[in-house]
């Protein structure tokens, strides 16, 4: 190359450095000055409230409410902890590591904290919470005589928990009802309930399976029920996910694996993008039928992994009501000034990209029983019988544009977009 070209391909080069440079340091104050603008105003609001409210102001309260109000506007699951609080916390999870008998010692109730207060995601059949009568959406007001008004998620899963045997005071409130409903819930150990498979119309070909929880285990017996469905001539399968919100990711990628094969069910996915994969192991086929699934705002965690990989890698239609939303793994950080954070820093999505953290996965029919004269054990009736009806109707072939771009992103291992 000759001198005068040489030079003037380094000053371009050097020029478009430059300007990169000077960009990403524009970009980055800009950054900076976004952030200032909120602690200026943030600093503005705790100086009029500490020179101008009426009463005296802990700061420290003020403060720690501030976080938890950042946090709470993130999802469910992420926590602010004082130091002391977080040696709590720690202690809790190291005995439920070594204590099975304690973590399965329960009332029964699957809560999160939603818009402030503490809810009843799910109630586990079988359990004490079941036979007085708590049901999803109840509002837990006081645990063992202590209000949860300001109560960490941790600390009511821990009230609730216990020696199999031991009792504890609930305090519920229901919107339908004016009262509180107020009871002892006995904590004991309650056994998984089962899969279930019921043909409901053998002429033609329509049956219910149930599955309640993805426990140890789950994705055999699953197997083992369709492959009764197969040998029984099931054209059209519902699949009840109602009230699941228990179990391991693990277990429910392998009960995928039934419909879909071996193949990557779910990614995590983080602020970097897609990492790690969740595939269904040795899984295989073993069911060729049609599949819906039924939700309901019970639904969560690994049952909401399952039916979104149904959904995207089978073109399972899903029906009844949104799920719960629950789809990330939190980590504890700590803060300088001994206190943590428990932030949610990877979340699940389908391998052709679905997420459904914070927002639950939505049905493309919904179902739902709203009638207040009917007990919530008839409403769940209702609401199958309805499922069933509309998976009469479908179309046996799902949407081909939907299923064909899942497929294809599932057998290019890319995820798709979120």
């Amino acid at each position: 190359m000759r001198p005068k070209l040489r030079s003037l391909a380094v000053g371009l080069a050097l020029g478009f450095v430059a300007v990169s440079l000077v960009g990403m340091m524009v970009s980055r104050n800009m950054a900076i000055e976004g952030t200032y603008t909120y602690l200026r105003l943030f600093n503005e609001v705790l100086s009029l409230i500490r020179s101008s409210y009426v009463d005296e102001v802990n700061t420290d309260s003020l403060m720690k409410g501030a976080y938890e109000g950042m946090l709470s506007e993130l999802d469910p699951f992420s926590e602010y902890f004082t130091a002391e609080e977080y040696a709590e916390y720690s202690k809790q999870m190291a005995a439920a590591k070594v204590s099975t008998g304690a973590r399965a010692a329960d009332t029964g109730l699957r809560v999160a904290r939603k818009d402030g207060v503490i809810l009843v995601v799910a109630v586990k059949p079988g359990s004490d919470a079941e036979a007085k009568g708590i049901t999803p959406g109840d509002h837990v007001r006081r645990i063992a005589d202590q209000s949860t008004r300001e109560m960490p998620l941790y600390k009511a899963d821990s009230l609730l928990s216990g020696a199999s045997g031991t009792s504890v005071a609930i305090s519920v409130a229901r919107r339908e009802e004016p009262r509180k409903i107020e009871s002892d819930l006995l904590r004991r150990e309650v056994p998984p309930q089962p899969p279930t498979l019921d043909i409901t119309d053998a002429k033609d070909g329509l049956a219910v399976l149930r599955i309640p929880q993805f426990g140890p285990g789950t994705a055999n017996e699953v197997a083992a029920l369709l492959d009764r469905a197969e040998s029984s001539h099931v054209k059209r399968l519902l699949v009840d996910l109602r009230g699941n919100a228990w179990g391991g990711v693990d277990e429910a990628a392998r009960g995928a694996g039934l419909f879909l094969g071996d193949t990557v069910v779910a990614r995590l996915k983080s602020k970097e993008g897609a990492g790690d994969e969740v595939r269904a192991g040795r899984s295989k086929s073993t069911y060729s039928g049609m599949v819906a699934v039924l939700l309901n705002g019970s639904t969560a965690d690994a049952a909401e992994l399952f039916a979104a990989a149904l959904h995207d890698g089978r073109g399972a239609r899903l029906l009844g009501e949104a799920s719960f939303g629950v789809g990330a793994q939190q980590e504890c950080i700590p803060l300088k000034n001994g206190s943590w954070l428990k932030l949610s820093v990877r979340k699940y999505v389908s391998a052709a990209g679905t997420s459904w953290h914070g927002s639950g996965l939505k049905p493309e029919k919904v179902i739902s029983v709203s009638q207040e004269n009917l007990k919530p054990a008839e409403r769940l009736k209702q609401q199958l019988k309805a499922a069933l009806e509309t998976l009469r109707t479908l179309d046996a072939a799902p949407p081909a544009a939907k299923t064909t771009s899942a497929a294809a992103r599932a057998g290019s291992g890319r995820p798709g977009p979120s």
